[in-house]
């Protein structure tokens, strides 16, 4: 038995800094098959505005799940990098101890939402607490301090 989820991955891909996918886990929590979706797609049906697989009553998960806005979204690269890997004047500051990745503490405190690497996915109620977690300034705080 598998089931589908909204799944987010701090990978980059060909599309961006962050991966979006719809994840099939089986009931060993394995990721056993993925469809890789553009940030649109990915909020458009995890928000019920498009038709979803893991999705299938169409419903606002994200509010469901107390998400304040999807402009928690803009924030989630900021996770894997200490700045934007990409030009911008002024720089972009991320939230990450090195360069282009977390350090061993702020992993620790990732691990806390069901990844155990950060190639990992973030998926089903940890994926929600994630957001959560990343509207909390004192959360976002002890973060960038670890």
């Amino acid at each position: 038995m598998t089931k589908k989820y909204f799944g987010l991955s701090l990978q980059p891909n060909y599309d961006g800094l962050v991966t979006f996918a719809i994840i099939e886990i089986n009931a060993k929590g394995e990721v056993v098959n993925r469809v890789f979706l553009g940030r649109q797609n990915w909020m458009h049906q995890i928000v019920g505005m498009q038709q979803s697989v893991a999705n299938p009553e169409g419903k606002n998960l994200l509010k469901e799940a107390g998400i304040k806005g999807p402009e928690v979204m803009d924030d989630v690269w900021r996770l894997r990098y200490s700045e934007s890997p990409y030009d911008s004047t002024p720089v972009d500051k991320g939230w990450a101890a090195k360069p282009r990745m977390p350090s061993d503490g702020q992993m620790q405190m990732l691990q806390k939402f069901g990844v155990k690497t950060i190639n990992d996915y973030f998926y089903g109620q940890n994926l929600y607490n994630l957001l959560k977690a990343m509207d909390d300034p004192g959360w976002v705080s002890e973060y960038q301090n670890k």
